[in-house]
């Protein structure tokens, strides 16, 4: 019988209502666990009054604390490695970007990708939290997992003495989208189309995903019955997003509210097309979940999505508007048949982007570090 490996987990972003990127990355890695692996999981993170969303049918401890000392990040720099002291952890994985420099027990890291390192920071404090904190704490862990090769490339360019203990575990997506589809859209959804056929724009208001570029891209459709569903925005963003949109696109752009997982499957497989104009990603969920759902994808291959190209997928220039016109108005007109024949392929290449496969390579990243105790 395999020996119970004691693994804590820095999970503040599964202690929030709506679940993103890194909830999922962690709450699908937690789920995969299997009873013979042997792990016992503790889960910390800080803030009582959110949800906090656990794994099913997993052996879980949630450590819910407060921690004096927000403004110079003392829960992360001390409340937790005092708490890994009380649980007997054999690894504490910190897997969301950043990480105590105290390690009182083996520690591993996932950096997703370094986008905060090339922020503009406001203080001497967030300065040196980012840029030699950080760096010293990462030089100091047993391991480092990131995911993709893009974000393995951007890390090494800043911290190459990273190198020996780094791997790369892609995310997977959801089990889901390996099964028959069995949910619908909202009605309040359903309602503001009103039957029209729709494109998607994934990522919401941030600069970077470019949310005004899927606007200018859906202007240039010959088809002006053609809608867009755009996800991604928070309440006040859809107000500001709605209120700024050009007035020949009032009635044509519909804001989401929260989707879960099935539901957005359900927008991915009857959208005539997704739209990804991002500029980067350490790792582009939309891309592999559009062609898992059957449903072409367009985007540039830059980063992590040059990683990404599958049997549904459009690459397109990433400032040539008229290509990305183009692309869509090709994905809103492919034939049935043609569309079913890419979709058939593109569900066993989207096989090869599981979570089962993700959990497995971290769990032999905890067991090397343990041994290392």
């Amino acid at each position: 019988m395999t020996e119970r490996l004691r693994v804590g987990i820095s999970a503040t972003s599964l202690n929030t209502a709506h679940l993103r990127g890194m909830g999922k990355y962690l709450l699908e890695m937690c789920s995969q666990a299997r009873p013979e692996d042997g792990v016992a999981w503790t889960l910390f993170a800080q803030d009582a009054r959110r949800p906090m969303h656990l794994p099913r049918e997993q052996q879980v401890q949630a450590d819910i604390f407060d921690f004096p000392g927000d403004r110079f990040s003392l829960w992360e720099q001390v409340g937790m490695p005092r708490r890994t002291g009380q649980h007997h952890l054999d690894v504490l994985h910190w897997a969301e970007n950043t990480m105590a420099w105290w390690q009182p027990c083996p520690a591993v890291v996932t950096i997703h990708d370094t986008i905060p390192w090339e922020m503009e920071t406001d203080t001497r404090w967030q300065h040196w939290y980012w840029h030699r904190l950080m760096p010293a704490a990462f030089r100091r862990c047993a391991a480092v997992v990131t995911i993709s090769e893009s974000s393995k490339r951007d890390i090494l360019a800043r911290w190459p003495e990273l190198e020996a203990k780094l791997t790369v575990i892609p995310h997977g997506i959801e089990e889901a989208y390996f099964e028959p589809p069995i949910s619908t859209l909202p009605a309040t959804l359903t309602a503001a189309l009103a039957g029209a056929r729709f494109a998607v724009y994934l990522g919401g208001p941030m600069q970077r995903k470019r949310f005004d570029w899927a606007l200018q891209t859906l202007a240039a459709q010959p088809d002006a019955t053609l809608k867009l569903v755009a996800c991604g925005f928070g309440a006040d963003a859809r107000e500001a997003a709605r209120k700024a949109l050009p007035h020949e696109l009032q009635g044509r752009v519909v804001f989401a509210e929260f989707l879960s997982d099935a539901e957005l499957q359900a927008l991915y497989r009857d959208a005539v097309a997704v739209l990804y104009p991002t500029l980067y990603e350490g790792f582009g969920f939309p891309a592999v979940e559009a062609q898992a759902a059957g449903t072409p994808v367009i985007f540039s291959p830059l980063g992590s999505l040059a990683e990404l190209v599958g049997p549904l997928t459009t690459l397109v220039p990433a400032e040539d508007l008229a290509a990305w016109a183009a692309a869509l108005n090709d994905a809103a007109t492919l034939p049935p048949e043609a569309r079913a024949d890419k979709a058939a392929r593109a569900a066993a290449w989207a096989q090869g982007f599981r979570w089962g496969e993700s959990w497995r390579r971290h769990l032999e990243v905890y067991r090397r570090v343990a041994a290392q105790r």
